[in-house]
């Protein structure tokens, strides 16, 4: 039997578990509505850096944050629209801004949780355009939905586009193995090196798969006996690597758009007044 609960720590932290199996997640509304912990069947699924999660100052390192209006960088942090410029950092605002939950729920089958990101003045400096951010979390014994569905509620058309940032927790990076479904890719790092395949070894590594030839990646913590699949809707055509040589983690990370998207014009999702766009991603862990 799935439930939810709710508790008070730094903040206010809802947790769709089973407890029969020892699979859980938590999702803090107003950190950005993320999922900062997944545990499946007791292992850890994601990473958390505790403390940047309780600093409201602080981008948090860990979880699943999400990319919105843009994913990665633009630029000089500026992009045109109809003859202005506006500023926006690295990964947008969503992460940003807080949340609220919609609904709640939990059965037999399945715990659910709905919460939504929408504009204020702040964001409108920014991006000038009326939006409803909608994300649905579903935790199933095969893993976890993650479901956005965004609205366009200003009288312009919108440019967006979307991405997730999971931080996947791995215990012994020398036993890792990933299986990305692209040979092209590109070094993101300034003056790195092109390599054959991606190098953890080093101090940062950071990579972009384009030419995906399907719509998962999966990456095994021999280690811990752990396998991870991450599935996702054809949307998202790019596929980031990023980690840090003295960190337990590996960042697998699905973009609708490269760097630079909005400037670049690749992968950018235009979206009429009214209108709605869904998409989804799926963790599924399994032990091996």
């Amino acid at each position: 039997m799935y439930s939810y609960s709710m508790k008070q720590e730094r903040f206010e932290t809802y947790v769709l578990e089973h407890k029969e199996s020892g699979s859980y997640i938590e999702v803090v509304p107003e950190r950005g509505c993320i999922v900062s912990r997944y545990v499946y069947r007791g292992q850890d699924v994601l990473y958390l850096d505790q403390a940047t999660l309780d600093d409201p100052s602080k981008n948090i390192r860990g979880g699943n944050p999400i990319l919105f209006p843009i994913s990665s960088y633009l630029e000089n942090e500026t992009y045109t629209y109809e003859g202005k410029a506006y500023q926006l950092k690295q990964h947008g605002f969503a992460r940003q801004l807080a949340g609220r939950v919609t609904s709640v729920h939990a059965n037999e089958q399945e715990a659910s949780i709905s919460l939504e990101l929408v504009d204020d003045e702040a964001t409108r400096e920014r991006y000038p355009f009326s939006f409803r951010l909608m994300m649905t979390y579903t935790l199933r014994a095969d893993g976890l939905t993650i479901e956005a569905g965004i609205t366009n509620n200003d009288h312009k058309t919108m440019p967006y586009y979307l991405g997730y940032h999971p931080y996947f927790y791995v215990e012994d990076k020398a036993t890792l193995e990933l299986t990305i479904p692209s040979s092209s890719y590109n070094e993101m790092l300034p003056n790195s090196m092109a390599q054959s395949q991606f190098n953890m070894q080093q101090q940062e590594s950071n990579v972009i798969y384009d030419q995906l030839q399907a719509n998962s990646c999966t990456m095994i913590d021999r280690a811990r006996s752990l396998q991870v699949t991450i599935e996702y809707d054809e949307v998202y055509q790019y596929i980031v690597l990023w980690a840090l040589q003295d960190k337990p983690f590996i960042c697998i990370e699905p973009w609708m758009a490269p760097v630079n998207g909005m400037n670049v014009g690749k992968g950018i999702q235009q979206l009429a007044p009214g209108e709605s766009d869904h998409s989804a991603v799926l963790i599924r862990p399994q032990l091996l």
